[in-house]
């Protein structure tokens, strides 16, 4: 991974809120369809970068694309409002492997994005999910100076050609009109 250490926390459920008047709580997972908290006893509640509290998880239960947690010392509505907003973050190792092709938000961005040819379009920020093809939300090179607006650009195979994500590079081969860095 290319710039996480394995012991960093990266956020594997995200929007934490409220769930009932027990003290459940409720996130979107990161990546539909992968239980990374199975044989976990704690999670960390945050951000990724900021402050973070350890919590032990006494049990949790996957959705479709969401997770519900009861964490242990959380036993009401008004201790878990407290958390609401914030994400649910596990060390990078340990974490389950996804599918071929399949990749973590985290090991994406910070990723330069080139043209099949070479020529650089800019740096990934975030990943936007869609219910489709998720975007890749590109910073474009020279952005600051020039104060065009970032690129949205489909994350489908047919147009990310090659991630490399131990490299950091994202080569892309988009169709006409897609790019326009003139």
């Amino acid at each position: 991974m290319k710039s996480s250490s394995e012991e960093e926390p990266v956020p594997v459920a995200t929007g934490l809120r409220l769930r009932g008047a027990h003290g459940r709580l409720t996130a979107r997972l990161v990546e539909g369809g992968v239980d990374q908290f199975a044989g976990r006893p704690a999670v960390e509640i945050g951000r990724r970068t900021g402050p973070r509290a350890r919590y032990e998880l006494e049990e949790y239960t996957i959705y479709g694309d969401r997770v519900v947690v009861k964490l242990r010392g959380v036993d009401d509505a008004a201790q878990a409002a407290a958390l609401v907003g914030l994400d649910i973050l596990l060390p990078c190792k340990g974490l389950v492997d996804l599918p071929q092709g399949s990749y973590y938000i985290f090991e994406l961005v910070g990723s330069t994005v080139v043209t099949r040819e070479g020529r650089e379009v800019g740096t990934v920020r975030n990943v936007v999910r869609t219910g489709g093809t998720p975007l890749l939300l590109v910073e474009r090179s020279g952005d600051a100076a020039r104060g065009e607006e970032p690129l949205l650009l489909p994350a489908a195979r047919s147009i990310c050609v090659t991630i490399d994500v131990a490299a950091g590079r994202i080569v892309i081969d988009p169709p006409a009109g897609l790019l326009d860095l003139e």
